[in-house]
């Protein structure tokens, strides 16, 4: 992180305390440091170097996130699952001035209270517990307000040095509660979606084949010339179906010796309507007569 040594910056620090360190012998101790090590590594793997800093503490470890307080939460949370896996962890965040400055020996130093507000807070927080300050909080809410609404009071707590902390905790029954309204939400979106199309599917049928020509079928027995407003269309069969434009049109259907059929029809775009007229009802149709205007139809 390019961060120059006179400049203040505005940081997120994410501090991870692991809990009676201290107390335990030293091969448990380089066990722990490697287990926080190894969840350090994954916690980090969407945050590019140049936007960390990374220090080490007596009992853990400090995270400092330039820019932005979403990354360090995620961090935070993403270190937590770490408990699982046997390291007993405190984890806080603060957000404060930080400054690089070198120390007595020469070397690049990172000073600041924001690293010694969060370290201050892991210790009031117990094991796989997040406590976040009001600063931070605050930055989260500028920042990324939806991430800030699942954070609820914790409660006030002093320090040793007679300072006090308002502190706030991830509520997981909140973000729980945030995602079943999105979910009732959406699937109320979904069903007037759905009650809106099935309202107006024909209104949208009519748009979708506006332009489109209309097809008049027809199924005659045992056949008869097709007229369609007052225009000779042909005999059918074998005539079986027409391509008219959408509309009313009158339809005569004629046959020598047999009283004429007229008709009118209301042809919809896209849409095939069949008219079927026997002009011998009393006649019984052959087998092959009724296979072939099936095959027609």
């Amino acid at each position: 992180m390019n961060v120059s040594g006179s400049l203040h910056a505005l940081a997120s620090v994410v501090f991870i305390r692991v809990t009676e360190f201290a107390r335990r012998p030293v091969a448990e101790q380089a066990r722990l440091r490697a287990q926080l090590e190894a969840a350090l590594a994954v916690a980090l793997i969407r945050v590019l170097p140049q936007a960390r800093i990374i220090l080490d503490a007596p009992d853990g470890m400090a995270i400092v996130v330039l820019g932005d307080p979403a990354a360090a939460l995620d961090i935070a949370q993403r270190c937590m699952s770490a408990s699982s896996a046997g390291v007993s962890m405190a984890v806080a965040i603060n957000h404060g001035a930080i400054r690089i400055a070198p120390d007595d020996s020469g070397q690049q130093g990172l000073i600041g209270d924001a690293v010694g507000t969060a370290a201050a807070i892991a210790h009031f927080a117990g094991p796989a517990r997040l406590f976040v300050s009001r600063s931070f909080r605050e930055a989260l809410s500028a920042s990324s307000p939806a991430r800030a609404i699942s954070i609820r009071p914790a409660g006030i707590f002093t320090d040793a040095n007679v300072r006090t902390h308002e502190l706030f905790a991830p509520d997981p029954a909140s973000a729980l509660r945030r995602r079943k309204i999105l979910a009732v939400v959406g699937a109320a979106v979904l069903i007037g979606v759905f009650a809106a199309l099935v309202y107006f599917q024909d209104a949208i049928r009519r748009d979708l084949r506006a332009g489109q020509q209309a097809t008049l079928a027809f199924a005659l027995f045992p056949d008869g010339d097709v007229f369609v407003d007052g225009v000779a269309r042909g005999k059918s069969p074998p005539l079986a179906t027409l391509r008219l434009p959408p509309g009313l049109h009158t339809i005569e259907l004629k046959r020598k010796g047999e009283i004429p059929f007229r008709t009118s029809v209301d042809l919809l775009a896209g849409r095939t309507t069949t008219i079927e007229y026997d002009f011998r009802p009393d006649v019984e149709r052959s087998l092959s007569r009724r296979l072939r205007d099936w095959v027609l139809r």
